[in-house]
């Protein structure tokens, strides 16, 4: 039984008898589409049909191999779709063509299907890793350069995602509560200790969760998006070893009094209390939220209820509309 994620490879040969050896080789493993023109696998790849790689003859009626290519690299959508020539032109000047073109392989006909499947297989598998060296060089230019956790846009996508699939999940957005005035206090190198710590801690509480998602929006703003029956359990133990730990980054006389001395921005002395943590919490399992805006908006109104309220604490959104 083949794969559902199985990667789909796109013939275009106007030989019926071509498209059959091709499909008959490699169906076990691949999922197939097959069009006779090159007109009509242009037409059908604009209506999202896109395929993982794309197995090409050359000459056909109406558009030809090269020209199917050459519309495919011009196009931002398709032009990393991997194509491999499969031809009855086998001079050295032909197959220089289709490779400057930007097909990725050249195989000659008549061809050894020992060797298309070989061909096919190894330019999957480079596909899949560039996809995936690509998403990794995107979240590491998008990542908090102290942290290297992803940030807004990661959140946005990973949001949207969870919408449009109905995962059952919860988005929770963390503040930390008199983070400024630590930071006024003790120190920006200080301060960086405190968010590492709080990191630290996410990561070690989520970490028999199944699928976390675990963001840094910036400053001592989080984002941690877990499976809807694992955030109170979450939530309560974090606010429990948060503000235990916590504890560690003050002074025993800052501890013993629970306050510390800062100056604000007017320059007037200000007494703040030790660092807590507000969560917002916003169950999409049991809401009726059905875009991003609507989930960052309700945790940002959560979040500054939360923050009113005296010490750590989360705050669940569960509304319906």
């Amino acid at each position: 039984m083949l794969d559902e994620k199985a990667a789909v490879i796109l013939i275009i040969d106007d030989e019926p008898v071509n498209i059959k050896l091709l499909s008959g080789l490699l169906r076990d493993k691949y999922a197939i589409m097959a069009v006779n023109s090159g007109k009509k696998a242009v037409e059908m790849i604009k209506r999202g049909n896109v395929p993982d790689l794309i197995l090409l003859d050359i000459i056909m009626p109406e558009m030809s191999g090269y020209d199917v290519c050459e519309r495919l690299q011009k196009d931002e959508s398709t032009k990393d779709i991997p194509v491999i020539f499969i031809s009855g032109m086998n001079q050295d000047e032909d197959e220089e063509r289709g490779l400057k073109m930007g097909a990725v392989d050249y195989i000659t006909k008549p061809f050894v299907p020992a060797v298309v499947l070989a061909r096919v297989d190894t330019h999957i598998k480079l596909s899949k890793a560039l996809k995936e060296l690509k998403m990794l060089y995107r979240l590491a230019l998008e990542s908090n350069p102290l942290t290297g956790l992803p940030g807004n846009n990661a959140i946005m996508r990973e949001i949207e995602k969870s919408l449009e699939e109905k995962n059952g999940v919860c988005v929770m957005y963390l503040d930390l509560d008199n983070f400024k005035a630590y930071n006024d206090k003790y120190g920006f190198a200080m301060g960086d200790r405190v968010i590492m710590f709080t990191v630290s801690l996410m990561k070690k509480l989520t970490r028999n969760i199944s699928d976390p998602f675990l963001a840094h929006i910036g400053g001592d703003d989080f984002v941690v998006i877990l499976p809807s029956y694992s955030y109170v359990e979450f939530a309560e133990n974090f606010i429990a070893e948060f503000d235990e730990g916590i504890k560690s980054y003050y002074t025993p006389e800052d501890i013993e009094t629970g306050k510390i001395i800062s100056i604000n921005r007017k320059g007037e002395i200000q007494e703040f209390p030790i660092i807590t943590v507000s969560i917002a919490c916003v169950d999409l399992e049991n809401t009726g939220y059905s875009i991003y805006l609507e989930v960052n908006d309700a945790c940002t109104a959560l979040k500054k209820h939360a923050k009113n309220t005296e010490g750590s604490c989360y705050l669940v959104d569960r509304r319906k509309n």
